[in-house]
Parts: structure tokens; C-alpha cells; sequence
């Protein structure tokens, strides 16, 4: 087990330094990974499974059925079910676009990757884009 070298403040930092930690030692890393992706992308999808996430008028029990049919649907089990299950019952759902985010954060200084942000006049080819990955990895060392 490696330790991740930066850590995320607030709310959402800590729930995903949780969540990090726990997938890290379970070998899960990739999975949690994939399944906070999944519902994120579930979230830019459907802006009822916003008003869901976001509004403090639905109780833990109607946000707990109803985001456990979704992560149901969307295949999403185990340690990142819980996790889910844990946040609704802090009443910390309203955080959890955040939380993805922090964790993608974690496990991308534990992959060594760095994140920078290209300005183009026009859209880049799957080609140009290499290229720019193998020069900015040849100038700063990381991926």
C-alpha cells in the first residue's frame, strides 16, 4: 500500500480521503473509480437525480431508496454502495459531485498524473493530442 501524497480539505475531502483510503486497501481503487464515474455521469444526465442529490427536502429514507435503485441500475455495488449509503445518512449528499471530483483528484497524484489545461484555436486529433501528452510528459516528468 502506497500513501497518497496530497489531501482535500473540507467536507468532500474528507469523504473522499475516506473512500480512498478504504478502496486502497481493499485493492479497489479501479472499481470505486469507475463507479463514481458511472453516477457522475448519471448526474449530468438527469437533472431529477440533481434536484435528488441537491434538495434537503427529500428524507434519508426517500433518498436512500431512490439513489439505491439507481446505483441498482447502473450496476454500481459493494464498497461504493456503501459509501453512498454512509453519505445519505450524514445528510452529505448535496456534497458528493464534489466528492467524485476529490477523489479523482487523490487518485491522480497516486497515479503520479498532473492535471493542465490546453487552449486550442481549433478542436486536436487523437494524433495532435498524443503529441501534446508526450511533450508535457517530457517537460514535467509525470504523466
Amino acid at each position: 500500500m502506497t500513501t497518497h501524497t496530497i489531501s482535500i480539505a473540507g467536507v468532500p475531502g474528507r469523504y473522499a480521503n475516506a473512500l480512498f483510503e478504504l478502496a486502497q486497501d481493499a485493492g479497489m481503487l479501479a472499481r470505486v473509480e469507475a463507479d463514481l464515474k458511472k453516477f457522475a455521469a448519471l448526474l449530468d444526465e438527469s437533472s431529477d437525480l440533481v434536484r435528488l442529490v441537491r434538495s434537503p427536502v427529500f428524507s434519508i429514507q426517500e433518498q436512500t431508496r431512490a439513489i439505491g435503485a439507481v446505483l441498482a441500475g447502473a450496476g454500481i455495488g459493494g464498497l461504493s454502495a456503501n459509501f453512498f449509503g454512509l453519505v445519505i445518512h450524514n445528510r452529505r449528499l448535496f456534497a458528493i459531485r464534489e466528492m467524485i471530483v476529490a477523489f479523482g483528484q487523490l487518485l491522480a497524484a497516486e497515479r503520479g498524473e498532473i492535471n493542465a489545461e490546453v487552449v486550442s484555436a481549433s478542436a486536436l486529433n487523437a494524433k495532435q493530442v498524443a503529441a501534446l501528452k508526450r511533450s508535457l510528459k517530457s517537460a514535467v516528468g509525470r504523466e
